[in-house]
């Protein structure tokens, strides 16, 4: 489970079109970095009741065990309980991930330490929440699939 809050359950994705559209816009805004880095931006998000998840990865395009950076986004129930709040809160997450991947990209090579558990963080007059891990979420999910329902629930 990638939820923050331990009460989320039984989410919802993201639609598709923005998420595959949130992707197209992190891999054109750092083009160079990834063509350099040989990596790409993955998205994925989950809409629960209790709160709003969106993950963005930074992956390997050559090594599958290669060490990705991970930033998980999440908000409370309040922020998107109408649809402006919720189109505000979708644009405050990609101002925030814009935020934090430039300055990781901005360290290069330098060696970035994670602390990979929630924090706070606010944004024009909202508090948000985040995590940056090196979790490879694509491989997560692949398992969570092969381990089915059963597991999920435990």
């Amino acid at each position: 489970m990638f939820a923050r809050n331990p009460e989320s359950k039984n989410p919802q994705n993201f639609p598709a079109d923005w998420i595959e559209g949130f992707s197209r816009l992190l891999n054109s805004t750092y083009k160079s970095d990834c063509t350099k880095n040989q990596r790409f931006f993955d998205v994925y998000g989950q809409i629960y009741s209790e709160e709003l998840l969106v993950v963005i990865s930074y992956l390997s395009e050559v090594d599958e065990a290669m060490t990705p950076v991970t930033l998980f986004l999440s908000c409370d129930k309040h922020q998107m309980d109408t649809e402006e709040k919720a189109k505000s809160t979708q644009k405050n997450f990609i101002d925030l991930a814009g935020l934090f991947f430039d300055e990781i990209l901005k360290k290069d090579d330098e060696v970035v330490e994670f602390e990979p558990v929630w924090q706070e963080v606010a944004h024009n007059k909202e508090t948000y929440h985040y995590k940056l891990t090196r979790e490879n979420i694509t491989l997560t999910l692949k398992a969570n699939e092969l381990l089915g329902d059963e597991f999920l629930d435990d």
